[in-house]
């Protein structure tokens, strides 16, 4: 089903371009392109949620301040708030968890260009195969798993040469070469992926408050739920430092352990999402801002009507 759904599509997606380009590298460049466009409404999608989840972080901090040491209280409260300006805490997750498959999907024509790219029958394979084995010798090890790359080089079925770098190569750490630059490059758009993303979450350092005459405040001395909440906070915060250090780390290996086509494909992913990142929250930021101002005011007007009835109610009791 998997393959049917993901890999055979994919394959012939990234087979059409080659036939117009004829170059791997630019095909796959191309074919990386096109489905962040067709992803796009999902990204648009996740980037509303993300930054709308943005817009009312200070409205939900109040809250939390506020019931720190009752939690049905602050559950409620919290939810109450993401029903009031429309925000789902899970919004942003299912494009990630969509991505994840046409990255599987792409492992597995990247690995297979003759069957998927090519559109070769088993047999045909199988014969390539054992011409390949009679001229080079059996492919053991590592290289089994790359059977079809290097038989589609050695019979100049397929260009992988990109920019002077053979990126059917998989990179070598104790074989220092410019293919490095790959795995590297990989590695680092992943990390700016994660800062930027940080960055736009508006994940600042609290700022002291000082009273009128510019002296810093002490903050007063927190409950022991209180404590826990923001031990909880500071838990949160160190994650998301340590992914951020840990997903470039197993880029990294990851892009060093597979062919260099796969690096191609991951920096450009990660350029292309920093680009989507940045412009779309700057679009969404200005948009929701007014969207958020205006239920403001509708809540502000529901509030003051309630208390209006309640001190209505109250009077009429005491008359």
């Amino acid at each position: 089903m998997f393959k049917t759904l993901i890999t055979i599509p994919l394959g012939y997606i990234l087979g059409f371009i080659y036939s117009f380009v004829q170059n791997y590298g630019w095909s796959l460049i191309i074919f990386t392109l096109l489905i962040k466009a067709l992803l796009l409404p999902l990204g648009l999608k996740q980037q509303k949620s993300t930054t709308k989840m943005q817009q009312v972080q200070p409205k939900l901090a109040e809250i939390q301040a506020k019931y720190a040491s009752d939690q049905q209280k602050l559950s409620e409260e919290t939810m109450k708030l993401y029903k009031e300006y429309g925000v789902n805490p899970m919004g942003g997750c299912l494009p990630l968890l969509i991505q994840l498959p046409i990255l599987f999907g792409l492992y597995r024509v990247i690995y297979s260009p003759l069957t998927y790219m090519l559109h070769m029958s088993e047999d045909q394979v199988t014969a390539l195969t054992t011409q390949y084995v009679e001229k080079f010798g059996e492919i053991s090890g590592k290289a089994a798993a790359q059977a079809q790359i290097l038989i589609a080089k050695a019979n100049d079925l397929i260009n992988f040469d990109f920019l002077g770098l053979d990126i059917s190569a998989t990179p070598s750490i104790s074989d220092p070469s410019l293919i490095w630059i790959i795995p590297i490059l990989a590695g680092v758009t992943t990390y700016l992926t994660s800062k930027v993303t940080t960055m736009m979450s508006g994940n600042k350092k609290k700022e002291q408050k000082t009273d009128e005459n510019g002296v810093v405040k002490k903050e007063r001395v927190l409950s022991p739920d209180q404590k826990s909440n923001a031990g909880s906070a500071n838990s949160a915060e160190s994650m998301t430092k340590t992914m951020s250090i840990m997903m470039p780390l197993m880029t990294l290996w990851i892009t060093f352990t597979l062919p260099a086509t796969l690096g191609v494909y991951w920096t450009i992913s990660n350029i292309v999402s920093i680009l989507q990142t940045v412009v779309l929250n700057g679009y969404f930021k200005k948009k929701l801002e007014s969207e958020i101002a205006a239920q403001d005011a509708v809540i502000a007007e529901k509030k003051a009507e309630k208390d209006a009835r309640y001190n209505k109610k109250k009077k009429k009791k005491r008359g």
